[in-house]
């Protein structure tokens, strides 16, 4: 069974992101409770990586508790999880620009679309002399990596093999999500092995 002993990404949270009274969260981060769950299944580094990444995104969402946090944890240290960087053990920005070396289909199909530039970051704190610096997010520190499509990419399109995965409960909009991935991934990037999970 594949899935046995997964951490749940709100494991001491409700479904509304709200602690339980007498909760306590887990002393170990999401990404690397996923990433070790991915090591002792086997898995290879993009997939565990991927899981990684994905589980620190859903465990930001499920706790709203301001905590002080080492470097490690900010929102910008992604060489943890990404699959080039994963296992060199260093933190900080990914050097996409020296890692993704295949040009992305839509910078062919849109010449003229805006790309991001791969390091672009929104501002974090911003406020200066701020009342209320106590009570802010400290992963959100350094800033935020944006998200959007950047002219080069890591993966070839064509070799790529697209699993999309849904556990537990629905949510309203869950469907449409799972049909604009699966367009984009089709017509936009030319991926043709997409699986739903």
């Amino acid at each position: 069974n594949l899935l046995k002993g997964f951490p749940a990404p709100c494991l001491h949270q409700s479904s509304l992101g709200r602690r339980r009274p007498g909760a306590v969260a887990s002393p170990e981060p999401m990404a690397a409770r996923f990433a070790t769950w991915g090591a002792r299944q086997g898995l290879k580094s993009p997939l565990g990586a991927l899981a990684a990444g994905s589980a620190c995104a859903a465990g930001s969402l499920c706790d709203r508790r301001v905590v002080r946090l080492d470097s490690q944890q900010y929102a910008t240290n992604l060489k943890p999880h990404h699959v080039a960087t994963w296992q060199e053990g260093s933190t900080g920005l990914v050097a996409e620009r020296r890692l993704n070396k295949v040009l992305n289909p839509m910078a062919q199909e849109f010449p003229t679309l805006n790309f991001l530039n791969p390091d672009e970051l929104v501002m974090g704190h911003i406020i200066l002399n701020d009342s209320k610096a106590g009570h802010r997010d400290e992963a959100l520190k350094n800033g935020c990596v944006r998200g959007n499509a950047c002219r080069d990419i890591y993966w070839e399109p064509t070799e790529v093999r697209a699993a999309i995965v849904t556990c537990g409960g629905l949510c309203p909009g869950l469907n449409s999500i799972i049909r604009e991935v699966t367009n984009c991934l089709w017509h936009q990037y030319g991926v043709r092995s997409i699986l739903g999970i």
